[in-house]
């Protein structure tokens, strides 16, 4: 049987970002899907859970949907240009747990992706990402201890 999917939705009314966001998540393995309404995640419980929601929503929209980010809490990215300690603490309250600032860094990215997937699946980034076993030359000659 093949390897299991990662799924990844973007919520983002700039299409360059969701263009730049595309590639970046597609280059670590992921199917990605754009949608222009939360209520569009309902559907996709099971790939929620297998993946990862990056929204760029206002706050006060996000707070209609308390209940179900409690579930997607694990796999809920809030992206914005402007990220403040109020606007930190209220999404906080609301259980949201990463907030990433835009323009997104695809480092940052990359980070919060080794975060949401688990050990045994960490294969969702590409094995050329980190630095291979035994890459590290051995220094001769000094004192040993």
């Amino acid at each position: 049987m093949g390897k299991k999917s990662k799924f990844a939705f973007i919520h983002d009314r700039d299409p360059f970002v969701r263009l730049s966001l595309n590639k970046i998540l597609s280059k670590y393995g992921f199917q990605v899907e754009e949608v222009t309404d939360l209520s569009q995640l309902e559907n996709h419980t099971k790939e929620i859970g297998r993946g990862i929601v990056l929204a760029d929503v206002e706050i006060e929209a996000l707070e209609t949907w308390v209940p179900v980010l409690k579930k997607w809490n694990d796999h809920f990215v809030f992206m914005s240009p402007l990220v403040t300690e109020e606007s930190t603490g209220r999404l906080k309250k609301m259980g949201v747990r990463r907030i990433i600032k835009k323009p997104v860094e695809p480092r940052l990215l990359k980070r919060v992706i080794r975060d949401i997937c688990p050990p045994e699946e960490k294969a969702c980034l590409p094995s050329s990402a980190g630095r291979k076993k035994g890459s590290r030359s051995l220094q001769k000659g000094g004192e040993q201890s």
